[in-house]
C-alpha cells in the first residue's frame, strides 16, 4: 500500500460482516438450519459469500427466490443467538481497533444488517464504535450513500477526514456515492480488480495494512 498521504484520517467507518469479523460460517450454519426447518434448499459458504452485505430480505430472496416474513421472526428468536456465537473477529481486527483508538481515531461500523449493535456486543466488539448504522437508520442501505453519510455526520466527521473499509461492491459504490475514501478488503467474495472497479481508493488483503493511513499521535 502507498503511504504518501498517512495521516491523512482522522475518522473510520467500517462494514461488519467479512470486513472485521468472519461470519460466513456462522451464517451458512444458521441458514442451513432455517432451510431444514422450512424445507428449504441448504447453501454453501460460497453461496452465502456471494449475498454477505445485502440485506438479510433480498440476501435470502437471491439464495431460495423468495422470502416470508416469518422466516426472519422465527430466524431471530431461534437461531441468532447461535449465529451469533459462531462469528469470529479476523485476526488483526481488535489490535487495528486497539491502536486506532489509542491515536484518537473517531470509530463507526455501518452495516447493512438491520442493527448491528447486538451483534457487536456479542463479539466484544460494541466498545469501539462511537456510531453504528444499520438499515433501520437510514431510507437506503448500501449501495446508497444514505449509511455511510450518517456515519459520518455522527462521528463529527468530513469527507475528507473518514476512511471507509469494506470488502463488497456494494461497500464500494456506497462509498463513492458518499464521495468518501474507500480501502477494499478482499477477505470476502471479491477479487482487487473487481473492487477497484466499483470505486475503491485502495485494496488490502489485511485489515492491519490501513493503519498507515491514520495519524501516529492522538489528534
Amino acid at each position: 500500500m502507498e503511504t504518501g498521504d498517512a495521516a491523512m484520517f482522522l475518522h473510520a467507518l467500517f462494514d461488519f460482516d467479512m470486513t472485521l469479523v468472519d461470519s460466513s460460517y456462522a451464517i451458512r450454519d444458521t441458514m442451513n438450519l432455517l432451510a431444514q426447518r422450512e424445507g428449504l434448499s441448504p447453501v454453501t459458504r460460497e453461496q452465502v459469500l456471494s449475498v454477505i452485505g445485502l440485506p438479510i430480505r433480498e440476501s435470502w430472496v437471491v439464495l431460495w427466490g423468495r422470502f416470508h416474513e416469518d422466516w426472519l421472526t422465527g430466524y431471530r428468536e431461534i437461531f441468532r443467538e447461535r449465529e451469533f456465537a459462531g462469528i469470529v473477529p479476523f485476526r488483526g481486527t481488535v489490535g487495528l481497533l486497539d491502536e486506532l483508538t489509542r491515536r484518537g481515531v473517531g470509530l463507526g461500523v455501518a452495516s447493512n444488517r438491520q442493527d448491528p449493535r447486538p451483534v457487536l456486543k456479542a463479539t466484544g466488539l460494541d466498545g469501539y464504535f462511537r456510531a453504528v448504522v444499520g438499515t433501520e437508520d437510514v431510507e437506503h442501505p448500501k449501495p446508497a450513500p444514505d449509511m455511510i453519510l450518517k456515519g459520518l455526520r455522527d462521528l463529527g466527521g468530513t469527507t475528507d477526514s473518514t476512511l471507509f473499509v469494506g470488502d463488497t461492491l456494494d461497500d464500494m459504490v456506497s462509498a463513492k456515492a458518499a464521495s468518501v475514501r474507500a480501502v477494499g478488503l478482499t477477505t470476502g467474495n471479491f477479487a482487487p480488480d473487481e473492487l477497484k472497479r466499483a470505486g475503491a481508493w485502495r485494496v488490502v488483503d489485511d485489515i492491519g495494512d490501513i493503519l498507515p493511513l491514520f495519524p501516529e499521535e492522538k489528534s
